[in-house]
């Protein structure tokens, strides 16, 4: 269980007074809204004191902030099913419902990885490179290739080596113009590996989707975009990935997009339109 459910769940670092807050927001959550600081305190038999340093222990700034998160989160469960493994018992119905809660988790996720001064410092990057190189291996290889032609169209040149040997040369003395680009789930494959250290080794400038953020890969990159993930097969698992990866390229591709001339764009979609017949 991932995110601010499954910290409350789990209960491995609190003390006997934050496992009773625990209990009682997870099985009220409903009411919650509409509780404040003292009112909590009073359901719980602790304090206020202990509301708040509750609150902050999870990450927030106060016991608001908390609360505002986890009833958001609570309300987008609601309804889901009780657990996301398809199996062969499932009908067509339960399947459909499945892998729609299993790709807005997986959105959900990755947006609460991500942030936004990572993207600026991408677009900072972005701004002044004159080509971005991709490299990515089995089904990540399709997701690089559509981002490589979505960024082509917000005026920066793309293009994906689907060879291991054009991947290496294309690292070998790279210009300092451009941008190297790995979607790696792991963050651990041995080859995609070798060749972002030969890259690291010239001071590239290195941007890597993965979901893992202490991966090998994400220390040798200067942005890393970490995205969900599971290793469950059932859910179906590298699917999981690619559904948070595509969202870290289209926002990518969308800040390109704002940035680019909208004059230059529209002329090219028109020009496109009048030759491209086949």
């Amino acid at each position: 269980m991932t995110g601010l459910l499954g910290k409350l769940k789990d209960k491995s670092n609190f003390s006997d007074t934050e496992k009773v807050i625990s209990d009682y927001i997870t099985e009220n959550f409903r009411e919650l809204a509409n509780l404040s600081t003292r009112q909590l305190a009073k359901k719980t038999f602790t304090s206020s004191a202990a509301i708040v340093r509750f609150s902050q222990k999870l990450g927030f700034e106060g016991y608001s902030d908390f609360k505002t998160k986890f009833v958001s989160e609570m309300m987008r469960n609601i309804g889901k099913p009780q657990d996301t493994f398809i199996s062969d018992v499932d009908t067509v119905n339960e399947i459909l419902e499945k892998v729609f809660c299993i790709e807005v988790e997986s959105l959900n996720e990755t947006h609460e990885k991500i942030t936004a001064s990572q993207f600026i410092r991408a677009l900072n990057y972005l701004s002044t490179a004159e080509h971005i190189d991709f490299y990515a291996m089995d089904n990540n290889l399709n997701l690089a290739r559509m981002a490589a032609e979505n960024f082509i169209m917000a005026n920066k040149y793309s293009s994906v080596n689907t060879s291991t040997i054009m991947q290496f040369l294309s690292a070998y003395q790279i210009p300092k113009t451009h941008i190297s680009f790995f979607i790696s789930r792991t963050g651990e494959n041995r080859i995609l590996n070798d060749i972002a250290k030969i890259l690291h080794e010239q001071d590239a400038t290195i941007f890597s989707i993965t979901s893992a953020g202490k991966s090998t890969l994400a220390k040798l990159s200067k942005v890393t975009f970490e995205v969900a993930t599971t290793d469950k097969m059932e859910e179906p698992g590298p699917r999981v990935f690619l559904t948070g990866a595509k969202y870290v390229l289209d926002v990518l591709f969308a800040l390109l997009m704002a940035k680019s001339d909208y004059k230059e764009a529209k002329r090219r979609e028109e020009w496109l339109s009048k030759n491209f017949k086949y």
